[in-house]
């Protein structure tokens, strides 16, 4: 992929979580992510969003995709927390599908 675009890509999936339009990075990330698979940057960007539309699997599974393709010594407290935030949604999704 063309640097230039990619970085394009990137600076509009990160304005639309910026601005409260989740939905509209997820789109704009794994167009990149089917692009470039290894990219931790992506996963951690989608682990983000998914979890603000609330799809705590997704949300879990970016995390960890992040976690294979993360560089080591990289500061990874973000993507701790919100994977912990996503399995915390998860929780209380199963916990209220119970309750119906």
């Amino acid at each position: 992929m063309d640097r230039e675009l990619k970085q394009w890509l990137f600076s509009q999936a990160s304005y639309y979580l910026e601005y409260l339009q989740p939905r509209k990075g997820i789109v704009l990330l794994e167009a990149i992510r089917r692009l470039e698979p290894g990219n931790p940057d992506v996963h951690r960007m989608l682990s983000y969003a998914y979890l603000k539309v609330e799809r705590p699997e997704e949300s879990i599974k970016s995390a960890d995709k992040f976690m294979q393709y993360v560089k080591p010594g990289t500061d990874v407290r973000a993507i701790k927390w919100i994977k912990g935030r996503a399995l915390l949604n998860r929780k209380k999704q199963a916990a209220a599908s119970e309750m119906r």
